[in-house]
């Protein structure tokens, strides 16, 4: 034999009787539905092996014999009926007996599930005392064959013949593949007393099986899993009472074991078992130091936040320093508090030691230039400082941003160089100014020969020929006669611009040359 299969599920049958004696303590039958093979191919598919139990109303009531005695008692006929037969690979003996030892079951399997007569016997080496048999049919003979006047029998009261706890003793195991019946009658000592001798036949036990050609009798939800098999059970996988061996949904997944299992989390869920993710540690946390600026009464999980006077803080001013916090919980350092100063802080408190100020110094240049002059200018320089240069009656053409410029005087008379510095920190100096008297130059001293213009007078377009060879690149400034600059280009050797939009009138024009000195032509667009 081979190819068996456990199942799971036990169904048990209580089948109440009738007593032929009116004192007889038996109370009934259980039969319970212990393995049933479903294993696809196997000797024994849809085969299953029963166990029976007569009950009794006591734990000290014994089972002395089951028998028949048709003739002298009138009593039924003791058998088990199984119209589609039994397995019964022991058949030396219709009862347990010693050649069916559990220590064989490992070597011969089918053993195990043998059919067989029996007092609460499970197998020929368990603990007890093993059945006694007369008048019975022979050991392959037990579902085919019934006995007149026979019996299975115990000597005295051994252990397995008693009731027990569960009041109940085993009579018989069957393994068949169709329904079957069993009759047999019992001899008990009642309390287990020798001298209290009762006997009963109780009306026949008929057990359909699960099983009827391989197709389930019962199946009420046409699952193919017969009604005595079914589990009720959450199918669901993710839930907490997932029962993976259901076979009817039950609908009552619980999912009561998810929750934030981190003791420390403001949402510690005590019951649940299975992290969810959803564990926080900001809704409850804060400072819980009563002494603290920052203590908060409803927080629960300190975060290390506190602070209290005395403690090291940043009030959020670049010009304060030895920031600490105060006695009424602000935070503050020291600073100066003159507005003229870079450094000024309006909230620090008042340290005028600190207070640091921008030196200014004197613009170098040339303090009476000509008009036709591009000259250089300076202004002490310190690192990371930008200045800020305006002019009066002159251009600044290089420089702008730095200590040192170059200026294209125009016009006549007085103008002026004015320098604003600015450091690092943002802070600005008093603007310093530098006073020039500007030397007029008439238009024919302006005329040059380093470049040509035609046509003049002009009306649209202004060529220009450059008659220097230049490297780098010409700046060619269009001026009014005031000075003013009016447009600006830049030039190679040779290039035309336009005039058209150009107010008609006289005007100058300069070239400034890379490296040299500014060239001047006089033109009129007319």
């Amino acid at each position: 034999m081979n190819n068996f299969c456990k199942i799971l599920a036990v169904s048990t049958f209580f089948i109440s009787t009738n007593f032929t004696t009116i004192n007889a303590q038996f109370a009934g039958y259980t039969v319970e539905l212990d393995t049933m093979f479903l294993e696809e191919g196997s000797d024994l598919e849809f085969f299953g092996t029963y166990r029976v139990y007569a009950n009794f109303t006591n734990q000290n009531d014994a089972i002395s014999a089951i028998w028949s005695d048709v003739g002298a008692e009138g009593s039924p006929p003791m058998y088990i009926n199984a119209p589609c037969g039994c397995h019964n690979p022991v058949d030396g003996s219709i009862a347990m007996d010693a050649t069916n030892s559990s220590v064989l079951w490992s070597a011969f399997p089918e053993y195990e599930f043998d059919t067989y007569w029996t007092i609460g016997m499970t197998s020929g080496d368990a603990a007890g005392q093993l059945p006694s048999t007369i008048g019975m049919p022979a050991g392959n003979e037990i579902c085919s064959e019934s006995t007149d006047n026979g019996a299975v029998f115990a000597i005295g009261i051994p252990p397995n013949a008693l009731a027990g706890e569960e009041l109940r003793t085993m009579i018989a195991q069957v393994t068949t593949c169709g329904d079957w019946s069993l009759q047999t009658c019992f001899q008990t000592f009642v309390n287990a007393d020798q001298t209290n001798l009762v006997q009963s036949c109780p009306e026949l036990l008929e057990v359909t099986h699960p099983y009827l050609d391989g197709e389930c009798v019962n199946d009420s939800d046409d699952d193919g899993v017969c009604d005595e098999f079914e589990i009720e059970g959450c199918y669901e996988p993710e839930a907490c009472n997932y029962d993976p061996n259901a076979t009817d949904d039950s609908m009552n997944c619980d999912y009561t074991c998810y929750g934030c299992i981190e003791l420390d989390a403001c949402n510690f869920n005590a019951i649940a078992t299975v992290d969810d993710g959803t564990c926080d540690f900001l809704s409850c946390s804060g400072c819980t130091n009563a002494m603290a600026c920052n203590f908060d009464m409803e927080a629960t999980l300190d975060d290390s936040t506190c602070f209290l006077p005395g403690d090291p803080c940043d009030d959020g001013d670049q010009y304060s320093f030895d920031d600490v916090i105060q006695d009424d919980c602000m935070c503050l350092g020291y600073g100066c508090n003159d507005p003229d100063a870079c450094n000024f802080s309006a909230l620090a408190i008042p340290d005028p030691a600190i207070c640091s100020y921008l030196s200014t110094y004197a613009i170098s240049g040339e303090v009476a230039p000509s008009a036709n002059m591009l000259l250089l200018y300076s202004y002490p320089n310190s690192t990371g400082s930008t200045y800020d240069w305006v002019s009066t009656s002159g251009d600044v053409t290089d420089g702008e941003g730095t200590s040192d410029i170059n200026v294209a005087w125009w016009g006549s008379g007085s103008g002026s160089l004015c320098v604003t510095e600015t450091n690092s920190g943002g802070c600005s100096s008093d603007q310093v100014c530098l006073a020039v008297n500007i030397t007029p130059v008439s238009i024919d001293e302006l005329e040059s020969i380093v470049f040509e213009i035609y046509p003049t007078p002009a009306s649209t377009v202004l060529h220009i020929n450059i008659l220097e060879s230049t490297q780098g690149e010409a700046a060619l400034l269009l001026r009014d006669y005031s000075g003013r600059i009016v447009r600006s280009y830049s030039l190679q050797n040779a290039t035309t611009i336009d005039v058209s939009e150009i107010s008609r009138g006289a005007y100058i024009l300069q070239l400034n040359l890379e490296g040299g000195t500014p060239s001047y032509k006089h033109v009129i667009l007319n």
